[in-house]
């Protein structure tokens, strides 16, 4: 008598095929939701260390009843550029008590000097990342952050002090536009130029300065090391060093513009613009935090960019 042997089943080809392509359908539905749940992360901990900067100014605020400056150009009795920042004046206030001791504020940005012998100087300190100030969605540069081509590794950040609608270029460069006059800088936090009496720019805001309202004024915005057409590793942000448009930005050149293949470089300059989708995420005066699409009409941009314009920015 005959018997049927025991024998599993397997899935024939087409089977399998349907499987893999049910499969394939699944994550191509997930993924895109995946993504922006991961991007509406990282945009929240973008404002959340915004949130944490504008806390940081004013605490400083509070302490040394002033702002903090954009950059300070030179230091006193000193005849040569410094390119300090206000970041490095607000370390203390993020925490960063570390990095702020072995910071030497007598000292030039980039200087070697070891003064209190600890084995750290201004420029070994400049490749120290502070978390705070980088935006999780900003892809680093390719390379050594090295603007100025003299051998240096910053640490880069994501965010600039608003310094109002001026072209940052016309700061320390406006000898080069003859004979336009160096401008007073317009915004919350400005640049500073010490024993250069004719600069319109030697003193600090305080809060009281800012009549056109704190929760209508830029305290400080994104920017980004994705420009097409530039090395990534010039443009951009970093702590550390206040030249133009590295620490401090303006409302100047456009908004949001990551393609220059049409325009000049110095548009990248100081440029507020983030690879958040559709805009970047900025700070106001009153230590509120929004999501400000490209969209924007320039004159609003504007509008919040100034302390005291009088502008009416609805």
């Amino acid at each position: 008598m005959k018997t049927k042997g025991n024998f599993r089943k397997g899935f024939t080809i087409i089977e399998l095929l349907v499987v893999i392509a049910i499969i394939s359908i699944l994550i191509a539905l997930l993924l895109p939701a995946v993504q922006q749940a991961r991007e509406a992360a990282r945009r929240s901990q973008c404002l959340n260390n915004m949130k944490q900067v504008g806390l940081a100014v004013h605490n400083f605020h509070d302490t040394f009843r002033e702002l903090p400056y954009a950059t300070l150009d030179r230091l006193e009795g000193d005849d040569s550029d410094t390119w300090q920042t206000g970041f490095v004046q607000i370390l203390p206030f993020l925490e960063k008590d570390d990095v702020a001791r072995r910071w030497d504020p007598e000292e030039k940005r980039d200087s070697t000097v070891d003064s209190d012998g600890d084995g750290w100087s201004n420029k070994t300190l400049h490749s120290e990342r502070i978390p705070t100030l980088r935006c999780p969605t900003m892809t680093d540069p390719d390379g050594p952050l090295d603007p100025a081509g003299t051998g240096d590794n910053l640490a880069p950040s994501s965010y600039l002090f608003s310094a109002g609608t001026t072209d940052v270029a016309m700061f320390h460069y406006y000898l080069y536009f003859p004979p336009t006059p160096e401008p007073e800088f317009d915004g919350a936090i400005v640049p500073r130029r010490n024993n250069v009496p004719t600069s319109l720019n030697q003193d600090g805001t305080r809060f009281r300065d800012i009549t056109d309202g704190l929760s209508t004024t830029f305290l400080l915005g994104e920017t980004d090391f994705m420009p097409q057409g530039v090395p990534s590793t010039n443009f951009g942000s970093t702590w550390s060093y206040g030249y133009l448009g590295f620490t401090w930005g303006t409302t100047y050149n456009d908004f949001n513009d990551h393609d220059v293949a049409d325009a000049d470089i110095s548009f990248l300059a100081g440029a507020y613009r983030s690879q958040h989708n559709g805009g970047a995420n900025f700070a106001f005066c009153d230590g509120s935090v929004r999501f400000i699409g490209e969209s924007t009409d320039k004159g609003l941009l504007d509008a919040y960019g100034t302390r005291a314009g009088g502008e009416v920015a609805e």
